[in-house]
């Protein structure tokens, strides 16, 4: 069975308005995953109870964010939501016994072209994926700094196994801390992905893709590139 997360919180004043996600994610909900012995599972939250807004209201100290070329949607609201993401799995995992989960960002809809068959058919080659699996359109060697996104990873899909769900989200948290407390910055899901994988933090599987429906239609399951803990590549 695969538990098909999504999640929201609303953030006042947002470039995207609320009502706008709102009917984005209606098209999500409304998806028939269930073809696919899968079950879409929503979860929300207010920005206040997020993990990373605790955090660093308990830090108690001044922060920067990045905000690239987009200052009103790369707001600290903005980048502590996206921070959320993998809480949120762990937490359907918690009420759905389901041996994968795959997280889909709310919004995913508003990719051109995109289907409830092309979702349908990228669930039905996910089933038996046993490692984290997430796309991105950077091959390595890239270079970037924290002011602007990292796109080795798009951050809008990622498939789970539940036996390492728990790893990943306290990698990804610990990550988070580590860079606000060493650098006074909050940047970006991707970029914390990105420092993850070059720390081997998690072993992650990747295939290339870009931010359209290629993140579900690239993926060809169990056999994309990997790196294991000694910075060894597999395929």
């Amino acid at each position: 069975m695969i538990g098909v997360v999504t999640g929201f919180v609303p953030i006042p004043n947002h470039s995207r308005s609320e009502a706008e996600y709102r009917k984005l994610g209606e098209r999500l909900m409304l998806a028939q995953v269930s073809r696919e012995e899968a079950a879409l599972l929503q979860m929300e939250m207010e920005l206040t109870d997020c993990w990373l807004y605790q955090f660093l209201k308990w830090r108690n100290a001044e922060f920067i964010h990045s905000v690239s070329d987009n200052p009103k949607k790369n707001t600290p609201a903005y980048l502590i939501v996206q921070a959320q993401k993998v809480e949120f799995m762990l937490e359907a995992a918690r009420h759905f016994a389901a041996d994968l989960f795959v997280w889909i960002d709310y919004g995913i809809f508003h990719l051109p072209g995109m289907t409830e068959e092309i979702l349908i058919d990228f669930l039905r080659r996910a089933k038996h994926e046993t490692m984290i699996t997430i796309p991105g359109c950077w091959d390595r060697g890239y270079q970037y700094d924290d002011n602007h996104p990292c796109w080795r990873f798009c951050g809008g899909v990622m498939i789970v196994p539940r036996g390492m769900l728990f790893e990943f989200d306290a990698a990804w948290k610990l990550e988070y801390m580590r860079w606000i407390n060493e650098t006074g910055r909050l940047s970006w899901e991707v970029n914390t992905l990105a420092r993850m994988e070059a720390r081997g933090a998690c072993l992650f599987n990747w295939f290339k893709a870009d931010h359209n429906v290629t993140m579900f239609t690239n993926y060809r399951g169990r056999f994309h590139e990997t790196e294991n803990r000694d910075g060894v590549r597999t395929h």
